[in-house]
């Protein structure tokens, strides 16, 4: 009896150790090998973040909270011509606040949005920087998930971030195979990045 017992709480264990190791970065060959253990260490707040933003509570299937997120803004998509990120803007600020320049810049830079119909001032435009080796990851990353580099390539071609690799992550998320933590830090950075474009104010 002590030894049945024994092994369901040795499988219990290992199951935790599982779900905890995948929601953590630093179990990536992939990440490890582009990023630094202290850019690694940046990443994980990223997405963090994100998780607890889209997650209504810790006990929640971290997967099951990617596809109804995800599945969230298609239908808003579909319905309404819009969509809402859904992410606390405020709160996303001072995440930027914690991590490492050298860090946000190896995922962003800005860029100037240009006056535009009555808006007459030139503000900040967060983008991917070209050169980062966060599109590093991406590239290698597609090698071996088609929808990746399908993504990663509509940037390479347009040095840019841009309708196209909106509307694939919005139509086609499932293709990104979500339940792998290198598609979670892709959906987590692309939807900052989208709401940082739509809520920021800030004069270049």
């Amino acid at each position: 009896m002590k030894k049945i017992i024994y092994t369901l709480l040795f499988l219990v264990l290992i199951n935790c150790s599982t779900k905890k190791e995948s929601n953590s970065l630093y179990s990536d060959t992939l990440i490890q090998k582009t990023f630094t253990k202290n850019e690694i260490k940046d990443l994980q707040k990223i997405l963090d973040f994100f998780n607890s933003e889209i997650c209504k509570s810790a006990q929640e299937n971290i997967n099951d909270c990617y596809l109804n997120y995800c599945s969230k803004i298609r239908t808003e998509i579909k319905k309404h011509g819009m969509y809402k990120v859904h992410i606390d803007f405020q709160k996303q600020y001072e995440i930027y606040k914690q991590i490492n320049s050298n860090t946000f810049s190896e995922i962003w830079l800005f860029q100037q949005s240009l006056p535009l119909r009555e808006r007459k001032d030139t503000l900040k435009y967060l983008g991917f920087n070209n050169n980062s080796k966060y599109i590093k990851f991406l590239n290698e990353y597609g090698k071996e998930n088609k929808a990746v580099k399908d993504y990663v390539n509509s940037f390479n071609i347009a040095s840019d971030f841009g309708p196209s690799m909106i509307s694939q992550v919005i139509m086609n998320y499932e293709a990104f195979q979500i339940e792998d933590i290198k598609s979670k830090l892709l959906i987590a950075i692309h939807y900052l990045t989208l709401n940082d474009q739509n809520l920021r104010k800030e004069k270049y």
